[in-house]
């Protein structure tokens, strides 16, 4: 997570590049998502995760895009099918996004 963290705050607050420090972002919790499908993450290890690092970016650095948020508040709410599809959705959806300041996925 510190490592997550630090490659997002140097875009962000070094290089001042909000589209790619959010893209960095959104790639980490895909990720992450797609491990948990391959049955390397434990719901409730994928939960406390997601809940510590949205925590941690609610902290720091900041600009962090809300759909982002979104996701990772979705999967703090609980592990299951239906919100892992949701989740995935908004990814699929953020990356068709050619800027992440804009807020019309």
């Amino acid at each position: 997570m510190d490592r997550i963290l630090k490659v997002f705050s140097k875009y962000v607050d070094e290089k001042l590049d909000l589209y790619t420090g959010n893209r960095y972002l959104l790639s980490v919790i895909e990720m992450i998502i797609h491990e948990y499908g391959a049955g390397l993450w434990k719901p409730d290890e994928l939960k406390d995760f997601a809940a510590k690092l949205r925590e941690k970016l609610i902290e720091g650095p900041g600009n962090v895009n809300p759909f982002i948020m979104e996701i990772l508040g979705i999967i703090e709410e609980g592990v299951n099918e239906e919100n892992i599809r949701e989740a995935l959705d908004i990814a699929k959806r953020l990356w068709k996004e050619d800027r992440f300041d804009k807020l019309e996925v």
